[in-house]
Formats: C-alpha cells, structure tokens, sequence
C-alpha cells in the first residue's frame, strides 16, 4: 500500500509539473502575440486641417484683437468696437496686391497669428505664408478712421497702462486733486469695464447722481479725459473721440471716498 501512495504521489506531482510548464508555455505564448498585435498597429498621425477660408473671415471671427498707430501700440479692442469695425469688412473688395506706396497707418493682429493693417485706401489681412488686400472704399474712409481712433484712444485698455502715464488730475466741482505717480496703479485697477453702451442711459444717469468727477490722465502721445456719470457709467473723451461704458462702481466709491474724502468730513 505504501508503494502505491508513494508512485501516486510521484505521479501527482510529475502531472503537476507538466500542467505548470504546459499553462506557463501557453502564456508565454499569448503575450508574445499581443506584443506583436500591439506593435503592429499603426499610429494614427492627426493632422491638423488647413483653414482654407479667407483670411477676411478668418479675422473677422477672433475675440481678443491688439491695435496700433504710430503713437499707440498694442491696445486691446473692446468687443462692442470690433462688432463695429468687423462691419465696414462686407464693404471692402477684395484685389490684387497694391503698389510699393502702400504705408500701413493702423495695425493689429489676433492671438492666433493673423493680423492685419490699413493706409485707409486698402486693408491687408496676412499671416506668416498668406496675405489679401482689400479696397477701403471711399465713401467709408472717414468712418472707419474715427472707430479705429475710438477703438484706440478710448479704450479701456489704454487707460489700465498706467505706467505710460505722465499726470493726473482729478476735479470735483471747483476742487482739483492731483495724482502722485505711486497712486496711479490704484486708480487704474478701480477702472474696471463691463461693456460700450450708448450714450442716453449714462447722461440720464449723470444727470441723477449728486456726484460727479473728471478724470483727466495726460500720457506718452495721448490726453484722455473720464467722466463719471453718476456710480454705474463713464464717459470717455480723447480730441473728438467719444465713448460711452457700463463701469463697475469701484470707480466711484474710490473717487468719492478715498480721493476726495466725501462724508468723511
């Protein structure tokens, strides 16, 4: 009896082995043959599709847009502006490249590389490998110089560079309080935008306020003028640019309290 447990037990652990080696071979084998699956799939190579539409559409589409003119750089539009400006490009036909006396007056570009420039007779839209012109056309001219001034000299964007900033008044009345220049980022970041409006709301408005105040800001090559009209809107004055804006009323209180001190005496 002990001989025939004795050969079982050989046999139970000689069948054992096999099976290990047989389970062990086979899955060996398996993973061999996914390695070889995975490495022979393709990598898919995504490539980007080229915008084939004109560059005039293209720019027309982009949300944060830069100008500048020759005194000016890089002013951020407001939105409300290029809604405008994007209206004057339906009227604009498209032409060959103009002559060598083309000399842009105006300039910008988009985040994404597409920019553009005008003399006011033609507008070029390029990138680095395409460029388009288009005729300005005559009878648009002059409006198209004032929003593009606009969109300059009375930009909220233009009053939060502070540091361009040469002096600044403010007045009350008959009371005149200057700026010292370690104050001027103060009053930059209490100049803060909601949106362009008309200008019936903030003169109604001007109108109700017991308050009101003049900021008026001298700079490198710009004098800018801000109205307050009453806690909610500005009114803002560059020559014989105008702009109306929603403002927070941060702007007010600062003004009311902190410069002039207004209840506090």
């Amino acid at each position: 009896m002990s001989k025939k447990r004795k050969l079982k037990k050989k046999a139970a652990i000689l069948i054992g082995v096999v099976v290990f080696f047989i389970i062990y071979f086979i899955s060996f084998r398996i993973g061999i043959n996914m390695e070889k699956d995975k490495s022979e799939v393709p990598k898919k190579v995504e490539k980007e599709e080229e915008d084939n539409r004109s560059l005039r559409t293209q720019i027309k589409e982009k949300k944060k847009v830069y100008i500048s003119d020759k005194n000016i750089e890089n002013i951020k539009i407001e939105e409300d502006m290029w809604d405008e400006i994007k209206l004057f490009f339906s009227d604009f036909k498209k032409v060959r490249n103009t002559t060598s006396s083309y000399e842009a007056v105006y300039e910008g570009y988009s985040d994404d590389g597409v920019k553009f420039s005008t003399d006011l007779n033609f507008f070029r839209v390029y990138t680095v490998n395409k460029e388009e012109y288009y005729k300005v056309p005559v009878s648009s001219k002059d409006a198209f110089k004032k929003l593009l001034d606009e969109s300059i000299y009375t930009s909220f964007d233009l009053l939060s560079h502070y540091k361009d900033w040469k002096e600044v008044t403010i007045t009350h009345g008959k009371e005149i309080k200057k700026v010292h220049r370690w104050k001027f980022d103060d009053l930059a970041h209490k100049m803060i935008s909601k949106r362009v409006v008309g200008k019936v709301q903030p003169e109604k408005s001007k109108e109700r306020s017991d308050y009101n105040f003049t900021i008026n800001i001298k700079g490198d090559n710009f004098d800018v003028k801000v109205d307050t009209m009453g806690k909610d809107y500005v009114k803002v004055t560059s020559k014989k640019n105008v702009s109306y804006y929603e403002v927070h009323t941060s702007l007010f209180d600062y003004l009311k309290n902190e410069i002039f001190e207004i209840g506090k005496k």
